[in-house]
C-alpha cells in the first residue's frame, strides 16, 4: 500500500510531542507515515475500506496500540452497517417497515459509535479480523489489546 497514493486527499497529522520531548522514540519512517494518516482519518471520522486497511498496516508495526484496535472496531461496525443498508435498499420492495426499522437502528448505533448495538456484523469481516488478530498475537500471547479485540468481535458475533 503506497500511502501517499491511497490517501492523496488527506493531509497527514504528525505526532506532536511538544517542543521538548522527554524521551523521543525513533519510530521507523513507514510507521510514522501510517500513524500520521491514521490520526488524520480519525480526526475527520472516516470509516472506510481504506481506513480499515490502514489500521491493519499500523497494527503490524505496533499490535499493542489500543487506539488503533478501537478505531478498527469502529470501521468494522460502520462497514458492516453500510453492507446491511445496501441489502435493505435492495429488499425494500419486500418489506418496507422492516427496512425502516433497520435503518433507524443503524443510524442511532453509528452516531453512538456502538459496535455491539450494530444490527448486522458481516461474518466474512469477523473471520478476516480474527485471522489478523491471530497473526499479530502469535508472537505475544499476552497482548491484552488483541485479546480484548477478539472478545469484542466474538461477543458481538454471537449476540446478534
Amino acid at each position: 500500500m503506497i500511502l501517499s497514493e491511497v490517501f492523496h486527499d488527506i493531509d497527514p497529522i504528525p505526532q506532536n510531542d511538544g517542543p521538548y520531548p522527554v524521551c523521543a522514540i525513533d519510530y521507523p519512517e513507514a510507521f510514522v507515515r501510517a500513524m500520521d494518516y491514521l490520526r488524520a482519518l480519525m480526526k475527520i471520522n472516516e470509516h472506510s475500506e481504506r481506513a480499515l486497511e490502514l489500521t491493519a498496516v499500523c497494527l503490524r508495526y505496533n499490535p499493542a496500540n489500543y487506539t488503533t484496535w478501537w478505531y478498527r472496531r469502529q470501521c468494522l461496525s460502520v462497514l458492516s452497517s453500510n453492507s446491511l443498508q445496501q441489502t435493505s435498499v435492495n429488499d425494500a420492495d419486500n418489506d418496507n417497515s422492516k427496512t425502516v426499522d433497520i435503518d433507524i437502528n443503524l443510524n442511532l448505533n453509528q452516531q453512538r459509535g456502538d459496535i455491539r448495538g450494530c444490527v448486522y456484523y458481516d461474518p466474512k469481516r469477523v473471520q478476516d479480523d480474527l485471522k489478523l488478530a491471530s497473526q499479530l498475537g502469535g508472537s505475544n500471547p499476552k497482548n491484552y489489546q488483541i485479546w480484548y479485540h477478539r472478545r469484542s468481535i466474538l461477543e458481538h458475533a454471537f449476540s446478534s
